[in-house]
């Protein structure tokens, strides 16, 4: 008999297929199947936004793991995973790299402000007037970047490569990196040009980067962030946009996704991506490959590769 799976989350084609083959799948990309079938849910395949909310495991009275396509689980009901003893998978390391990239591609575009200069092609502007904008180098700059872990470590490579020098905060000091610590996050903001979230979410890190960390980046300064939305406090953010305190803000990330607000929306300082930096063809294959594993592994019997511990 193959294992129920409720899968909420679109994969790759050929990692579909062998998903299909040896499990019984109930794809549902918009709503939930009817209670019967979710009566049956043995396991699901989520993502970080949809997650597994408290009413969501409630309704899977039999369901046995979770696995998250991508990395980030802050919407999971972790507490009530753990009482009813359901594992929790993520595919740890798969995005990293286009993540990275992506946080490079935001700052390369907000700071030589790529957008306004391709709209100002679009409008036929080009053939009556000058260009008006003058970008911002993202070379020889310092640059700080909030969190080392394998996502933090690879921009801090990529971003080496411009001639800039590079600094970090995290929760302790890393031997094993090159680039500098610097335990304050304030601290590290008032020396940085650029500065790159790449924190994970959580409670302990919500609007960390407040009002008074934003201003110390300065008027000059960049402020990108591929972590989570939450870690930033988006009115202050909004805020010292508007009020023109910081250059200008890459984001891939929001507070209350996919709802951003209109006043952001209308910056002209601001580029932004809907929480997508790691959708790629590489990366959505790697991230499937992952959950198949998971899956195939867990109802084997054997340890999950990438669990995370509850």
């Amino acid at each position: 008999m193959q294992h129920e799976v409720l899968q909420l989350v679109p994969m790759t084609k050929s990692i579909q297929e062998q998903v299909n083959q040896k499990f019984n799948t109930h794809i549902h990309l918009n709503g939930l199947p009817d209670t019967d079938i979710l009566n049956k849910i043995e396991a699901v395949i989520t993502n970080g936004v949809i997650g597994a909310p408290t009413d969501f495991l409630n309704s899977l009275p039999n369901l046995k793991l979770i696995t998250v396509h991508g990395v980030g689980y802050d919407n999971v009901d972790t507490q009530l995973a753990k009482q009813r003893n359901i594992k929790l998978s993520i595919a740890a390391g798969a995005p990293t790299v286009d993540v990275a990239d992506m946080a490079l591609a935001l700052l390369l575009n907000v700071a030589r402000q790529i957008n306004l200069r391709d709209q100002f092609i679009r409008d036929g502007r080009w053939e009556h007037e000058r260009c008006p904008y003058q970008g911002t180098s993202i070379s020889n700059k310092k640059v700080g970047i909030m969190g080392m872990g394998p996502i933090g470590r690879a921009i801090a490579q990529r971003i080496s490569a411009f001639d800039n020098e590079v600094s970090y905060t995290a929760r302790h000091q890393h031997t094993d990196v090159q680039w500098n610590f610097v335990p304050s996050l304030l601290d590290l903001a008032k020396q940085s040009d650029i500065f790159i979230v790449a924190a994970s979410g959580g409670d302990n890190s919500r609007k960390a980067v407040n009002k008074e960390i934003i201003e110390a980046i300065g008027e000059r300064g960049f402020l990108i962030n591929i972590g989570r939305g939450v870690t930033i406090d988006e009115e202050a953010l909004i805020g010292c946009l508007q009020q023109k305190k910081i250059a200008g803000a890459g984001l891939d990330v929001f507070a209350n996704e996919p709802h951003v607000p209109q006043c952001l929306k209308e910056l002209p300082n601001v580029v932004m991506a809907p929480h997508s930096a790691g959708a790629t063809f590489e990366t959505s294959k790697a991230t499937a490959t992952k959950v198949l594993q998971s899956l195939e592994v867990f109802f084997a019997g054997k340890a999950l590769p990438d669990e995370v511990k509850l």
